[in-house]
């Protein structure tokens, strides 16, 4: 059991010492966490088979990573600012936070904190209602134990769990090292529970998708997803072909879609100058096609096509493939993971967070192992970007050479497909 124990040791140390402004402390966190990753998926015989010691080994993993200040990114003060926002009955919609404090000053103490330190101060919120209302729910627990994010991160564990529970109840008969790709996934436990990214929060309604066979559920699960973040509607892609299916699921995203009009949307013109629009035009980060269009572009003076232009293709290729009748005998977890993988491929935006619903995918789909390493070290290393903006082509040519051999070893299942 010894070489288990170091695992909670490395990462209380990760969250703890590393310092996403420093390439060491980044290449030197990037290398221990998948190589410790990798090995001791060697060791699950340790556990004799005996789940309940399993379960609570990845438990103790989770709780190490608690109390901590999430620092590796600036999103959690803008979903503390826009939840301490609702929780007072206000609309979080309407100003930034640097209008709302000049026009609300007897507010600035108690948000001070959060608007300086977010990264979208002269942005409006572009978060749904129904994941601020987690955070709400999450700032109650914070006041209530007098803490500045443990609180959240209880609930975020609370999530978690119930992603372990859901994983082992769907693929009962699956071998240690199947549970091990996510339960003891650095990506999960660092990026979810101790940083508090919500990609953690959706995972359960992606398992509906890929296990339930009811369309009720799959439309519920649905609605669900993209009221956590609207990009999960590409997983639509996944059952054209479907009627029934699709059509319930188009009915489910048409509802979710008017809440997020009511909300979010509520004013299409403010979302356009200083929410959403503003955030497609000057966003990017550790793109792995987008490049390929923003670098032409660029020279024409016309970088903000680049992400339209890059998720074009992503969907053009996503409907000539998903339209091919062969491709549709492939079963439910392939073609998510290819929704989501070829997503991730042309996006303008791809953080480290981002690679965890690819990690339940591709275990689902039992890509192989050394690939979910692949991906773990991708994910740390491009902290490497925020030390100097130099620093991107080192990691864009690591995740081109990486992602090229990876879909050479696949290229035959889809040839077969398609």
């Amino acid at each position: 059991m010894v070489p288990l124990l170091f695992y909670p040791i490395l990462l209380f140390s990760v969250v703890n010492g590393m310092d996403r402004n420093d390439l060491t402390s980044i290449i030197v966190s990037t290398i221990a966490l998948s190589v410790t990753f990798a090995f001791l998926r060697t060791k699950v015989s340790l556990f004799r088979n005996h789940f309940p010691s399993f379960f609570l080994y990845h438990l103790l993993l989770r709780c190490v990573v608690l109390g901590v200040t999430p620092a590796f990114s600036d999103d959690i003060y803008r979903y503390l600012f826009d939840a301490k926002l609702l929780f007072y009955g206000e609309d979080p919609y309407q100003l930034t936070p640097n209008q709302w404090l000049l026009e609300h000053p007897n507010f600035f103490e108690q948000t001070k904190s959060f608007v300086t330190k977010m990264n979208s101060p002269d942005y409006i919120s572009v978060y749904p209602l129904f994941l601020l209302s987690i955070f709400v729910l999450g700032t109650l627990l914070n006041d209530l134990i007098h803490t500045s994010f443990l609180g959240i991160q209880l609930l975020f564990l609370t999530f978690d769990l119930l992603n372990l529970i859901l994983i082992r109840r769907f693929y009962p008969k699956e071998s240690f090292s199947f549970y091990w790709v996510y339960f003891a996934n650095p990506l999960v436990i660092v990026e979810g529970v101790s940083q508090l990214h919500p990609e953690i929060l959706f995972l359960p309604w992606l398992l509906f998708l890929i296990r339930f066979q009811k369309n009720r559920i799959l439309g519920f699960g649905f609605f669900i997803l993209t009221q956590i973040k609207l990009t999960t509607t590409i997983f639509l892609l996944a059952f054209l072909k479907k009627s029934k299916s699709v059509f319930v699921l188009l009915g489910f995203g048409f509802v979710s879609l008017l809440i997020w009009k009511w909300t979010v949307f509520a004013n299409w013109e403010s979302q356009g100058n200083r929410g959403i629009g503003l955030f497609f035009h000057s966003f990017r980060f550790a793109g792995i096609l987008e490049p390929f269009f923003y670098f032409p572009f660029h020279k024409l003076g016309l970088s903000y096509l680049s992400g339209i232009f890059s998720l074009i293709c992503f969907g053009l290729i996503n409907l000539s493939v998903f339209l091919q009748p062969k491709f549709q005998k492939a079963n439910m977890e392939k073609k998510l993971l290819f929704v989501y993988f070829s997503f991730l491929l042309f996006s303008p935006v791809i953080h480290s967070w981002y690679w965890i619903p690819f990690v339940v995918l591709g275990m689902c789909s039992r890509i192989p192992f050394r690939w979910q390493v692949f991906v773990v070290s991708l994910g740390f290393f491009s902290y490497i970007i925020y030390v100097s903006e130099i620093f991107f082509y080192l990691y864009w040519v690591y995740s081109l050479l990486g992602l090229c051999i990876y879909v050479r070893t696949e290229i035959d299942y889809f040839r077969q497909a398609t």
